[in-house]
């Protein structure tokens, strides 16, 4: 009787997550449309990236610049795994999880010792220096041209290989629900509780003994290696990867704003944001693409944006959430 009422309540508590979920999963069954089906992988992806982002950006409040190079990391070693050593996928993603988190090791130790906008033009400084090396590399990363993937007939879930958008679809859309879990159980964490005192006071969080450096550089690293998890599965979704994409300030921004759209420090602002941002950047470029020589869209965009940030600084799902005191950070 306890075991189902237990299982009752859980299922009441969770209904709006449970009921996302299966509406993201029929998806395909009704709309067929295959570039219908891109937009929500693409949606997916951006709301894994903002999460990744938001576990250092929203819970502690450090805005980092940095997120395309830990992208790359993930997006390049996958490809040039399976391009020199016919590696599966699978597992040359653990070679970016290594080397994504030995980079922001590298990275953060030095710049967050910096505070506010002294760290956040640091990072701006690090997506620079690796785009560089990505130009600079041609025989290792293919320089300007990027890497394109050896394509193949049939469906190979092991390499990652297949005819249709549906299993990337699933792969998508089941990693943004394995990111936004890992980020709502660091919220509840002791690492989550010392970040969110890092963003409303880091001096005073220092007074009570909390190690401000350390967490911040515990959620760099974390945040890095989702990233660059997110970048391999993508370069295998499109097929190809190349520095003016990847390792722009443009990918860094459009992070980033996801979670600030949605809601910085939310466990699901980032994903709103992204069923916002993605979509509404597809629809502003198909319709705005011949005035302004292609930059209408981006115009309209980024005003939307600026819009929002004005009027619901808390991001647009605090229009979903009951005012708390102290404010609402689930």
């Amino acid at each position: 009787m306890n075991k189902s009422l237990n299982l009752s309540g859980y299922v009441k508590r969770y209904f709006p997550v449970i009921a996302f979920i299966a509406a993201c999963a029929l998806v395909p069954l009704f709309i067929k449309k295959s570039y219908i089906q891109r937009v929500f992988i693409e949606v997916f992806f951006f709301a894994a990236m903002g999460s990744a982002w938001n576990i250092l950006g929203g819970f502690a409040k450090q805005t980092s610049w940095a997120s395309p190079a830990f992208f790359c990391i993930g997006a390049y070693s996958a490809l040039l795994m399976d391009k020199n050593f016919g590696l599966s996928p699978w597992i040359s993603i653990i070679l970016g999880i290594i080397l994504a988190g030995v980079l922001a090791i590298v990275i953060g130790l030095p710049t967050l010792k910096l505070r506010g906008v002294f760290f956040s033009i640091a990072t701006i400084s690090c997506t620079s220096i690796v785009r560089q090396i990505l130009f600079n590399t041609p025989n290792l990363t293919g320089g300007a041209q990027g890497l394109t993937l050896k394509m193949s007939s049939g469906n190979d879930l092991w390499r990652l290989r297949f005819d249709s958008e549906i299993p990337f679809f699933y792969i998508s859309l089941i990693w943004m629900m394995l990111v936004v879990l890992i980020a709502a159980m660091l919220s509840k964490s002791r690492l989550g509780w010392y970040l969110k005192a890092i963003r409303e006071d880091e001096d005073a969080a220092q007074s009570l003994g909390i190690r401000t450096y350390h967490m911040k550089l515990r959620a760099f690293v974390i945040s890095a290696m989702l990233l660059a998890v997110t970048g391999a599965f993508y370069s295998f979704k499109i097929g190809y990867i190349d520095p003016n994409s990847s390792a722009s300030h443009d990918l860094a921004v459009r992070i980033a704003v996801t979670a600030i759209l949605g809601g910085m420090g939310t466990i699901w602002g980032p994903v709103l944001g992204a069923f916002i941002c993605v979509p509404m950047l597809e629809i502003s470029n198909y319709y705005l693409s011949d005035f302004g020589g292609g930059g209408a869209g981006f115009a309209i965009y980024g005003l939307a944006m600026v819009l929002v940030v004005l009027l619901r600084p808390n991001g647009i799902i605090s229009l979903f959430q009951k005012k708390k005191a102290g404010g609402a950070n689930g």
